[in-house]
């Protein structure tokens, strides 16, 4: 019996090395976006802190101090927000290659396994016919 063979079992590989990759490539935007959106949670939490910290305080160097601080983080903050959004689209823009990769590998596997299934019907049908034969043979020696 011959082995099954998928006629475009190569094109297929090269289709799930790339689908591999722009799985690692939306990863590391997915990183990257919530890198940023960590560094984001961190300046909320100081300004919350330094808020909490200096409230009541009339030092003036104490006030002038902290607003500094809550201009500096605001100036942060607003920088993340802008690579944020940059990394979101980035993202999104990942996310359509990585489907995009995944139509086209899942378009060749369900093809293999459709040829998969024929071969073995027709397998299948010349094992019986093989048998048949035999036994036909085997009568007609009697």
């Amino acid at each position: 019996m011959k082995k099954f063979k998928f006629e475009l079992e190569d094109i297929l590989s090269l289709r799930k090395f790339e689908q591999e990759q722009t799985q690692i490539e939306l990863g590391k935007a997915v990183a990257e976006e919530q890198a940023i959106q960590d560094k984001l949670n961190m300046i909320a939490m100081q300004h919350s802190d330094i808020v909490k910290n200096t409230s009541g305080s009339v030092d003036f160097s104490v006030i002038a101090n902290r607003q500094n601080y809550i201009s500096f983080l605001n100036k942060q903050r607003d920088y993340l927000l802008e690579e944020l959004a940059r990394a979101k689209l980035i993202t999104e823009a990942k996310r359509e290659i990585f489907q995009k990769a995944l139509q086209k590998t899942r378009a060749l596997s369900k093809l293999k396994d459709k040829q998969f299934e024929l071969y073995k019907v027709q397998e299948g049908i010349e094992e019986d016919n093989l048998v048949d034969d035999i036994v036909t043979a085997n009568a007609s020696r009697q």
